[in-house]
């Protein structure tokens, strides 16, 4: 009897499972449109000259040598491209994360670490997307204007070789 009552419950649960069933359907449109652009030659991989620079230019945390301009410049922009950012990556500075580290070794200066500015002096920390550079649509070229500095990251300064590598990343809008 028992078992009769538990058949007649997994029946009537089947059977109302079944009858709440519905049938739809997902329609997807859309278009694709090529809105990023192309690094010019010379534009994958870019070297900065920071010259010498004076130990004793950096006394204490911030104090930075001269400003070094680069330039990533872009062509082929999409039709649709209005906008981009760009990102470094790197190894940052231990005193300070902001700053793209030095390569360590041992004749390489330490307390230093190397800043990324914007076209207009704004400091891009390591890792963070720099303000939107405004694109025209169907835009030939681009030059995205950028400045490098060393500065002093609190650490004690020792004079030495100070070099470094960062990555560059485009998002486009």
């Amino acid at each position: 009897m028992m078992r009769n009552d538990i058949l007649y419950g997994i029946g009537m649960l089947l059977a109302a499972s079944g009858v709440q069933a519905h049938d739809g359907r997902v329609y997807v449109s859309g278009t694709i449109t090529d809105n990023t652009c192309s690094l010019s030659p010379g534009s994958e991989n870019i070297n900065v000259a920071m010259g010498a620079v004076s130990q004793r230019q950096f006394y204490r945390a911030g104090d930075g040598s001269a400003w070094q301009p680069f330039a990533i410049d872009l062509q082929n922009c999409g039709s649709t491209a209005s906008g981009v950012t760009v990102s470094f990556s790197g190894a940052s500075d231990r005193h300070n994360t902001d700053l793209l580290a030095l390569t360590a070794g041992e004749n390489d200066a330490s307390g230093i670490g190397i800043a990324l500015y914007d076209q207009n002096k704004t400091l891009i920390p390591l890792g963070q997307e720099s303000d939107v550079v405004t694109l025209t649509p169907g835009q030939a070229s681009a030059h995205l204007q950028f400045y490098a500095r060393y500065l002093a990251d609190g650490g004690t300064v020792a004079s030495g070789n100070a070099n470094a590598s960062a990555t560059f990343i485009l998002a486009y809008e």
